[in-house]
């Protein structure tokens, strides 16, 4: 007599392999450095706000106003 079998599918976690850690490299000292190295291209100062916030003029005023 034969038996029916039931095969177990095979999940993602079981056939994957694990991934190799990546080697570990030397965290730069400066921020301006480590932006670069990150792909971040902001600035890494403050100097941007001394002209957003330049109370002579207008444009900070409407800010200060409707902000």
């Amino acid at each position: 007599m034969k038996t029916a079998t039931k095969s177990t599918p095979r999940t993602a976690a079981s056939t994957s392999r694990t991934p190799k850690p990546k080697p570990l490299r030397k965290q730069p000292q400066s921020k301006s450095q480590a932006a670069a190295q990150g792909g971040m291209f902001l600035f890494t100062s403050d100097k941007w706000a001394l002209a957003y916030f330049n109370s002579n003029d207008l444009h900070c005023e409407e800010r200060e106003l409707f902000g």
